[in-house]
């Protein structure tokens, strides 16, 4: 460095480093060096570092390190008057370049310059530098144009051989690691990914009990007529675990009877994801259809459960699912989004909603109307206490479910709205211990191996329930 450089104040400087994925081990290092140096030739001093690590130059979505730097320039709270890169690709690969520049010029509006430490230009504002740079912009983008488009292919021509090309996988069907000769080594856990790049995975079907149980909910369904809801609650209550020993919903048994590995087939190409841009549908044709494993079910009853899923999800025509709909309410008394998911004869509440436009829709199809469960204006707060007093003389305990399931009471939460929480609401009724006798009984009651979300019958007591119905700590 010359006396000059060295007599001159260092100008205070930022650096911003980035690398696109968790491989490049040495990246981030490699830049901080090659900025450190030039930042000693030029005579900047390096004040502060941002960056992203594993983040994509394709888009600003992630890249917490480039967001935070561009808030501090632009609402002042720098502290420096420079910001040092390696190369135009690190600021960004955007597909658009004016979204590149329009960063920098940001900063440039600031006060702060933006240096490339690893090009071959000076980014001085003349008519060469504007040029190369914007061509090394479009350059960076093409890059990642055509990364995108080989990658494509590749998992395409792999696709084509049979092989998984990720994604998660139905209950039923397992993933196995193949080495590079296509000799099968180990069945891949949830979560585990393939550490070589030689390696494939082949789907095949999961062990016999999943299979028996595969089977069976496509029975359920199709020879039995039960909802996808109605499917879910019957397992749960079985003690039936999904995936990775998960309770059912009703979009896992959704996604098992939609899926054509259930006949063998892995379909890839469905959509197109590029570039960072959002996923859209492809047309067919461009689907990749091939046979992987041996079917699982046979394909008579799964063209049985795509024509009973129909056109928009529906089990039921609209006059069917009015019907079923209208038994239930003679039966319960009253509806509400647990009720009917946990019926086994109607669909999901969520058919309802779709086919209806709104809950509220639904209910006044059936002639239902269920203002009296959520008014608080027509309860005293006598009422509402001697509620709690009866259903705690005739059960022994008090639950969510107890008070919801009562025709006589409104709701639990008009009891928080109305008594400001549950405890006070206890100590007023003359129950002052409930709150830590609901904890004690919870604790003792819940039981940790047991599927969550079971919806249990309101008759029995809390020994007997888990999941989403067990004995509830109601808090302020």
């Amino acid at each position: 460095m010359s006396l000059e450089l060295q007599s001159q104040p260092r100008i205070r400087a930022a650096q911003y480093i980035r690398m696109s994925t968790e491989h490049q081990r040495y990246s981030l290092e490699n830049q901080a060096v090659a900025i450190a140096e030039y930042a000693e030739r030029r005579g900047y001093t390096i004040v502060q570092t941002y960056e992203d690590a594993g983040k994509s130059g394709l888009s600003i979505r992630g890249r917490d390190g480039l967001k935070q730097l561009l808030a501090d320039v632009v609402t002042g709270q720098k502290t420096f008057s420079a910001i040092l890169v390696l190369d135009v690709s690190r600021w960004g690969r955007f597909p658009d370049t004016d979204q590149s520049a329009h960063y920098e010029f940001l900063c440039r509006d600031a006060g702060v310059a933006v240096e490339y430490c690893g090009e071959q230009f000076e980014n001085d504002g003349t008519m060469v530098s504007a040029i190369l740079k914007n061509m090394k912009r479009v350059m960076a983008s093409e890059y990642s144009r055509e990364l995108s488009a080989k990658v494509s292919r590749a998992q395409l021509q792999q696709a084509r051989l049979g092989f998984s090309q990720g994604g998660p996988v139905p209950y039923g069907v397992r993933r196995m690691l193949l080495d590079k000769d296509g000799v099968p080594r180990f069945l891949l856990g949830s979560g585990e990914q393939k550490g070589l790049a030689g390696d494939r995975v082949l789907l095949v079907p999961g062990p016999p009990n999943e299979i028996r149980l595969v089977r069976r909910i496509f029975n359920m369904f199709v020879s039995e007529g039960q909802s996808m809801a109605g499917i879910s609650v019957r397992l749960n209550k079985e003690g039936e675990p999904s995936t990775c020993g998960e309770p059912w919903t009703t979009g896992r048994v959704a996604s098992l009877l939609k899926s054509e590995l259930m006949i063998g087939y892995y379909v890839y190409n469905r959509t197109s994801h590029s570039m960072s841009s959002q996923s859209r549908p492809n047309p067919p044709g461009k689907w990749v259809r091939i046979r992987v494993m041996e079917p699982i079910v046979t394909a008579k009853i799964f063209k049985k459960a795509q024509l009973a899923r129909g056109k928009h999800g529906y089990t039921y025509t609209k006059p069917e699912m009015l019907k079923n709909l209208k038994r239930l309410y003679r039966e319960k008394k009253r509806l509400s989004l647990t009720v009917i998911n946990a019926c086994p004869y109607t669909a999901s509440a969520s058919c309802y909603i779709r086919l209806f436009g709104s809950l509220k829709a639904v209910y006044a199809a059936v002639g239902y109307v269920a203002y009296r469960r959520w008014s608080q204006r027509q309860y005293s707060d006598g009422e509402l206490l001697d509620g709690f007093r009866r259903l705690r003389a005739a059960h022994g305990y008090l639950t969510r479910s107890l008070i919801n399931a009562d025709s006589d009471l409104p709701i639990y939460r008009v009891f928080k709205k109305r008594f400001g929480s549950m405890a006070a609401a206890y100590t007023l009724a003359g129950f002052p211990g409930m709150e830590s006798e609901l904890e004690l009984s919870a604790v003792a009651r819940i039981r940790p191996s047991g599927p969550e979300g079971l919806r249990r019958d309101v008759s029995k007591p809390p020994s007997e329930g888990l999941g989403r119905d067990r004995v509830h700590r109601f808090r302020n």
